[in-house]
């Protein structure tokens, strides 16, 4: 036997031993039902409410948002998930048709939700490479609106605005939907859109008619009508200051890195060999 040839029995040998174990090791990472997995993501949001316009989109007034999430695989298309979220939101007036009212805020928000993923086709449906998926579930988020005034950073909800007191940890539904980008074996990269609609119209302190100012301190005062900024005088009490009927809240586009923590194969394949 040639010298060459045993180089290539060899290298043959090698190859074949190299893709068998790959494909071991793809199956024990295959995610079933039973698999454990952990993500986090990293995204961008955009606010919905009394202080933006939705089809304005040269002005989209972009926030971001982190956030982290175990899920468990309960069948072949349906996944359980629990998410914790930071995000980031800001609105104003400007650049809108209400420009001349001058109200802003921005705040920084934590929420919490519980749901689950429905993939659109089993992942041995060979006619479909790639699978979306859509989810949807309930949660809280704590509202924290802010604003700047004379230099400085004021939390809105403590003034009552518009003469009382607001809930500030509203619940919440979100719904949506992913795509899958890139996977490895226990590596998954994911993009997904999701709406969270907030059972509040405060989120950005706005919501129904401007109050009477004169049993409210300076700040709130001020803060309330922001017309005077501008030169303006100010509006009339009882006027319209949001619309009530629209309840607020935010989109979120995330990419999301998934990790596969453990599968039911995974867990055999350790009791078999002690690992």
């Amino acid at each position: 036997m040639s010298f060459y040839r045993i180089i290539s029995l060899i290298v043959a040998f090698q190859f074949a031993s190299w893709a068998t174990v790959s494909a071991q090791r793809s199956e024990i990472w295959r995610e079933k039902p039973g698999t454990w997995l952990l993500n986090i993501g990293l995204g961008a949001t955009r606010y919905v409410g009394d202080l933006n316009e939705r089809s304005n989109l040269s002005h989209l007034q972009l926030g971001t948002a982190v956030n982290v999430a175990a899920a468990f695989r309960y069948s072949p298309q349906l996944t359980f998930r629990a998410e914790a979220q930071l995000y980031y939101i800001r609105g104003t007036q400007q650049n809108t048709h209400l420009a001349y009212n001058n109200l802003s805020f921005r705040s920084i928000n934590p929420d919490i939700w519980a749901g689950f993923q429905w993939d659109f086709w089993r992942d041995d449906n060979r006619n479909h490479i790639i699978i979306p998926y859509a989810l949807a579930g309930m949660g809280l988020t704590h509202i924290t609106p802010k604003a700047r005034y004379k230099g400085r950073s004021v939390s809105l909800a403590p003034l009552r605005t518009e003469g009382f007191a607001y809930n500030r940890l509203p619940i919440i539904l979100r719904y949506g939907l992913g795509v899958p980008i890139a996977a490895t074996e226990r590596f998954k990269f994911h993009l997904e859109g999701a709406y969270s609609h907030v059972f509040s119209d405060y989120v950005d302190d706005v919501s129904t008619v401007y109050a009477d100012q004169s049993s409210m301190e300076p700040t709130a005062a001020a803060l309330s009508d922001r017309r005077p900024e501008l030169g303006q005088p100010l509006n009339p009490v009882g006027a319209k200051r949001g619309n009530p009927n629209r309840r607020d809240g935010y989109f979120t586009l995330t990419a999301r890195l998934i990790f596969i923590i453990i599968t039911p194969s995974q867990r055999n394949y350790r009791r078999m060999f002690g690992r």
